[in-house]
């Protein structure tokens, strides 16, 4: 049996563009499980495939390979079975077209959707003639024993995760359990990837080739913008720190990786577990640099640990803040102190880490109070970048309910799941809120890095080395770029002395 998975191209809506593609993490995990299986595999990267194939028309721009040429792919290939990833709500129309002209094109080919929006309404996915059957949860067991159910044409009815027809009825199996040892899965192979069509390091990074690896799956926490438990529910499972450090040593020795970002959702959740991957890769005496940018959880850290991770190669550091206001830090699920935070980011800064933190703004009863304190916590904590993202609804995350029963939800599902929408809150329309991102931005960088003896000084902390001093110099050009277009945005009528 030959199996392809797809990962599709990909429409934005409104003035989104998509300028870089990440490795799908997700389908390279997958498609290396089956293979190993036995079954003959292909992995078709078909936004990274045609980035340069871009299509504005009216109010969207359309990103990746178009249809004629993932067809002659595909009858070159001739799978019997195709997988397709659905992990955003808002490309959803994207997975069911793409689907929708395979079948048109060969009936025969049974199609899969899986992902993290299916795991939030795997039913609908059925809804669709076009697609045979949808994996909800984590997808290697259930997807193995579907490819076998298949080659029998019988027993979906048995396979736990699954959702199927029957008779034209939707049926949905129980949820499957999780894969209790991770260190059983084998370790991604890249070479099921075009790399050629991945940024592999760009300037915000101090090395390259810079190599994605994923230490954890799931995540402790219940903050309400979040909808990854669909997927892994709220169990944290971690790798052993020999395993993770022995898929580094393979990406070093095999690729030549010089860097790694750990894309974690909870990476130190077990912070004995991390300690021993930095002392594992201490121990090898791996020349590599790492960094966490889907952020980490400060308050599973500590100042030895932070000594520690910045000697085994860590050199840039995002912690999750969301809020600087301790009672919507609490209302998000993350009532942990921010003095600890703000003690933790201070020392990270001496020991040479570039110090990043993530906000969030435009939750459903936010104040402009509680936004000021945001900025008055990211100014105060002496993080060398803040970031201030306009919150994104997504199915399932307790906030989207939420909104839904406020009444600020809009009505037209395209913008709903735009990459850049606003939704209205409580206190402020979704243009309002675009306004306010704009002079957080502008407020920041102007505090942070107006000052030019202030700026010296915070730079020379970063510099160990030569390698730290030319990293330097990209950071600053880096940072330049960035504070340019916030700036040049137009500024607007809420700006109030220096508070938004």
């Amino acid at each position: 049996m030959k199996v392809l998975f797809i990962y599709p191209p990909i429409t934005c809506y409104g003035s989104g563009l998509v300028v870089k593609s990440h490795a799908p993490m997700g389908l390279l995990y997958l498609a290396t499980y089956i293979r190993d299986l036995g079954y003959e595999v292909n992995l078709l990267d078909a936004l990274a495939e045609g980035l340069d194939n871009t299509i504005h028309k009216k109010n969207t721009t359309r990103v990746g390979l178009s249809w004629p040429q993932i067809k002659k792919y595909i009858k070159k290939y001739n799978p019997d079975v195709i997988g397709i990833s659905v992990m955003f709500t808002a490309y959803y129309n994207d997975a069911l077209l793409l689907a929708k002209q395979i079948k048109t094109f060969n009936s025969k080919i049974k199609i899969i959707f899986g992902g993290s929006h299916v795991s939030i309404n795997p039913a609908n996915c059925l809804s669709y003639k076009f697609v045979d059957f949808a994996i909800y949860g984590e997808g290697e067991i259930t997807f193995k024993k579907l490819l076998e159910a298949i080659s029998q044409g019988k027993y979906f009815e048995k396979i736990n995760g699954l959702v199927y027809k029957d008779k034209n009825k939707i049926k949905i199996n129980p949820p499957a359990d999780l894969v209790k040892n991770l260190d059983d899965l084998p370790f991604p192979d890249w070479d099921l990837l075009n790399l050629k069509k991945y940024n592999l390091g760009d300037i915000s990074q101090i090395r390259k080739p810079c190599f994605i690896v994923e230490t954890s799956r799931g995540c402790p926490n219940h903050c309400v913008y979040c909808s990854s438990f669909a997927v892994w529910q709220h169990h944290w499972r971690g790798r052993s720190a020999k395993n993770v450090v022995d898929e580094i040593q393979q990406l070093i020795n095999k690729y030549g990786a010089k860097e790694i970002s750990f894309y974690d959702d909870s990476m130190s959740a077990d912070k004995k577990r991390m300690t021993t991957i930095c002392k594992e890769i201490i121990k090898r005496k791996l020349d590599i640099k790492w960094s966490t940018p889907n952020g980490i959880a400060h308050w599973t850290l500590d100042k030895p640990l932070l000594k520690l991770m910045k000697k085994a190669g860590c050199y840039r550091i995002t912690f999750g803040i969301e809020s600087g206001d301790p009672l919507m830090r609490r209302w998000i699920g993350k009532p942990y102190s921010l003095e600890q935070a703000r003690d933790l980011t201070q020392y990270a800064n001496k020991l040479g880490f570039w110090t990043l933190a993530t906000n969030i703004i435009g939750f459903p009863y936010e104040t402009r109070d509680q936004i000021n304190q945001t900025l008055d916590f990211s100014l105060n904590s002496d993080v060398d970048i803040a970031f201030f993202f306009r919150l994104g609804l997504r199915p399932g995350a307790p906030v989207y309910e939420i909104f839904k029963k406020e009444g600020l939800l809009p009505k037209d599902k395209k913008i709903l799941f735009s990459e850049n929408l606003s939704c209205n809150t409580k206190n402020f329309t979704g243009d309002e809120l675009v306004e306010i991102q704009q002079q957080l931005y502008r407020l920041f960088f102007k505090n942070r890095w107006g000052n030019i003896f202030k700026t010296i000084k915070r730079l020379k902390m970063k510099i160990k080395n030569p390698e730290d001093f030319f990293y330097v110099l990209k950071q600053i050009k880096y940072i330049n770029n960035f504070e340019k277009g916030w700036v040049s945005q137009k500024s607007g009528v809420l700006l109030k002395s220096n508070r938004v």
